[in-house]
């Protein structure tokens, strides 16, 4: 399996450095095996004994929500690497540079593309950061 990020040209004005990684896109060549994370959310657990990590901090629920991806990723043999495309959405777009700093500590380069979505709540009123993504490891 090979996969190719695809990566933004800087123009003549230059770019600055972006306060999320991200690539612009990815090409997967021959996948194997494609696993698809469903919104992650910053809770502990599944169930309903699951607690909030993070409060009303979105760098923090950024961090859980790493975490529960690392989790589900490992059960199938994959690591954050293995990402070809996130869905990233916020409730509040102003603490993007806030969440990205976090993400930075998980992706390497070239982190995976990434689709940032402002939204007015997700799908309860403590929740401020849900992440989506896939991955493509061999089989």
């Amino acid at each position: 399996m090979e996969i190719k990020f695809l990566t933004k040209q800087a123009t003549s004005t230059g770019m600055t450095p972006h306060p999320w990684p991200f690539t612009a896109g990815a090409v997967v060549t021959k996948p194997e095996k494609l696993i698809v994370l469903a919104g992650q959310v910053s809770y502990d657990r599944i169930g309903p004994n699951r607690k909030l990590v993070g409060g009303s901090d979105p760098a923090a629920q950024t961090r859980q929500v790493i975490e529960n991806m690392k989790s589900l990723l490992a059960a199938e043999g994959a690591t954050l690497a293995d990402i070809v495309h996130m869905t990233v959405y916020l409730v509040d777009v102003a603490s993007f540079a806030a969440c990205g700093k976090i993400a930075q500590e998980y992706f390497g380069d070239p982190p995976p593309p990434m689709t940032l979505i402002g939204v007015k709540a997700l799908a309860w009123p403590e929740l401020l950061v849900e992440i989506q993504a896939m991955a493509v490891v061999k089989a």
